[in-house]
């Protein structure tokens, strides 16, 4: 920043190894993905009438990875009732996504609903524009009767018309929403209120999980910071979900998703700070 008399005016620059990349920053932030190697440097010059100076330039050097990438430590498919993620299969096309096939013990297949913008299938995920949803089968006698959690990995570009639906549906189930720029927790008691996990910094990914467990009468979630939450969530009966919806009244990215139940008299097969862990890891 700078300041005099007149107010001086600033001129600037983004650099890739000395050459401009300006135009590369997304449109309307300041932001980039750094996706190549090298030194990447901003400047900014003050000029007014009476005279110009140069700020400190500030610079980043990026290099190249060679080692492999991280897998992910949990096997969803024997884990987690469902599990999504931008490699699950989907029927349709690509800018036209009809319905995606989970990996789980749950054989969830969430089918699109709804209408107006299509879903579109990206290489980040799966693209939601505040038209079109998907939701599950009509479920029965889910192993969900002990505590159910979800963990979400999303970009959320902007406001939808509603209540963003990251995870709803139907039965004594658990919410994740994103109401007027505030994530929240939901659980099925009534006239408890809502956990709160966060506000939204639109087009910043973020990382959320929340988790109904009928054992302690607790509801919780860890937050968009990484710290766990939690409220006394009395008079919960048995969570028993008759149907999953994902991406309702949505605008931005679904990048991972997963569902896990803990079934009647036995541990969680997974505990939602492991899943937690595994996605801040990366895929």
């Amino acid at each position: 920043a700078a300041a005099g008399t007149p107010s001086p005016a600033a001129t600037w620059d983004f650099t890739l190894n000395g050459s401009s990349i300006k135009s590369r920053l997304d449109s309307g932030a300041m932001t980039i993905e750094l996706a190549e190697a090298g030194t990447y440097a901003l400047s900014v010059m003050w000029t007014n009438s009476a005279d110009a100076v140069e700020a400190t330039t500030a610079s980043l050097l990026v290099q190249k990875d060679d080692t492999p990438p991280v897998t992910s430590g949990i096997d969803y498919s024997k884990v987690a009732l469902a599990y999504l993620d931008a490699r699950s299969s989907f029927a349709g096309t690509a800018t036209d996504v009809t319905s995606i096939t989970a990996s789980g013990t749950g054989s969830y297949v969430f089918t699109k609903a709804g209408t107006g913008v299509a879903i579109q299938r990206s290489d980040a995920g799966f693209v939601f524009g505040d038209g079109a949803y998907v939701q599950t089968q009509v479920l029965s006698n889910q192993p969900t009767t002990d505590g159910l959690f979800t963990v979400v990995d999303v970009t959320l570009t902007s406001y939808g018309s509603n209540l963003g639906q990251l995870i709803d549906g139907t039965g004594v189930n658990l919410k994740l929403r994103n109401s007027a720029g505030s994530i929240q927790a939901l659980g099925p008691v009534a006239g408890q209120g809502a956990l709160t996990l966060g506000a939204v910094t639109y087009g910043t990914r973020i990382l959320i999980g929340g988790l109904i467990d009928d054992v302690l009468d607790v509801l919780r979630g860890i937050n968009n910071s990484g710290a766990a939450v939690s409220v006394p969530h009395t008079g919960l009966v048995d969570p028993l979900p008759t149907r999953f919806t994902t991406g309702r009244y949505v605008k931005g990215t679904l990048h991972r998703l997963v569902i896990v139940g803990r079934p009647e008299g036995k541990d969680w097969p997974v505990t939602i700070e492991q899943v937690y862990a595994d996605f801040r890891r990366g895929e």
